[in-house]
């Protein structure tokens, strides 16, 4: 007669039984993907001593050192404290043309980027918009016409974009030429014979990295420092996918904030291009958006979403 010995099963203790769980549960995260990682809250409007302002067409720009808020609007540059109120505003008597765009230099000089007479003029204000003196560009290569409707400042270096022929100027801090970014000649094949390839958004993240948005190819670029080109995006309704392409800014965290007009949200990526999150979604609450264009962020997480149909400028507190 043979004798089977039963072996017990082992009894599943409380510590193991929270270990198993806790398991399941970074299972349950990895297979979700980094969905969870970035979490939005409404926060105000910008507003003045009137109240919310209810225009559209701003241009934003945001003052990483100070907090401040810049908003270029009918030629008006209005500023906002990191509370989001209105504390002061020029421009409306300045001869200075068609302003386009405002960045703040280290010594907190404003320098304004307007187009006059058929070209494109830089100017620099001390802190109560008062013009001191133009910024000149200067050692641009012969046959390079200086052009730009957009202005970024990062990392002591100027960008000068312009949207329509998707070309970047950078210059140093005293406005010397460095370099030129021509993002058309990089495309491949396909997307070089497709018309209206001209950007939409335009950034720069604090490691050198040069961001444009293209909505005729449902795309974003990127050209890093060294030169190398890489991109994402397909059309469509889902989450993630884009429908017309607008504004775009990159966090401390190196994540893409994209504004979707169609769609009417932004959406958020990872610095790998993996899909985050979006939010707005069309409606009259004060967290939702309608037409969102252009965009920026500051240091602390605080994101600033300019709007069409008098909805203002939206601010919302990104954590992760």
């Amino acid at each position: 007669m043979t004798l089977v010995r039963r072996i017990p099963s082992p009894r599943l203790t409380r510590a193991t039984a929270l270990r198993v769980a806790l398991a399941a549960c970074a299972l349950a995260v990895c297979a979700s993907g980094v969905a969870a990682q970035v979490q939005v809250k409404y926060l105000y409007n910008l507003s003045s001593f009137s109240g919310p302002l209810r225009y559209e067409g701003f241009r934003v720009s945001v003052d990483q050192e100070s907090g401040e808020t810049y908003l270029i609007y009918q030629n008006l540059v209005r500023i906002f404290s990191p509370s989001g109120m209105e504390t002061f505003s020029f421009g409306d008597d300045l001869d200075l043309g068609h302003i386009l765009d405002a960045a703040v230099e280290g010594s907190g000089n404003i320098i304004l980027l307007s187009f006059k007479d058929s070209r494109s003029l830089v100017t620099r204000c001390n802190f109560r918009g008062e013009p001191i003196g133009p910024f000149e560009i200067t050692h641009l290569p012969p046959g390079l016409d200086f052009y730009a409707n957009r202005m970024l400042h990062r990392n002591g270096l100027f960008y000068f974009a312009s949207l329509a022929s998707s070309s970047v100027i950078v210059t140093d801090a005293s406005g010397k030429f460095r370099k030129l970014i021509e993002f058309l000649p990089l495309l491949d094949a396909e997307e070089q014979k497709k018309s209206g390839a001209e950007a939409s958004g335009f950034t720069v993240d604090h490691e050198g990295n040069v961001f444009l948005t293209t909505p005729s190819l449902f795309k974003v670029y990127k050209l890093s420092p060294d030169g190398k080109v890489a991109s994402f995006g397909r059309s469509g309704s889902a989450p993630g996918r884009f429908g017309i392409l607008a504004g775009i800014a990159a966090d401390s965290r190196g994540n893409l904030l994209v504004a979707d007009k169609l769609k009417c949200v932004v959406m958020v990526f990872d610095k790998d291009f993996n899909f985050v999150t979006e939010f707005g979604f069309r409606g009259p609450r004060p967290e939702n958006l309608i037409l969102p264009d252009d965009v920026a962020v500051d240091r602390t997480g605080r994101l600033y979403v300019a709007q069409w149909r008098s909805r203002g400028v939206s601010v919302f507190a990104l954590a992760q």
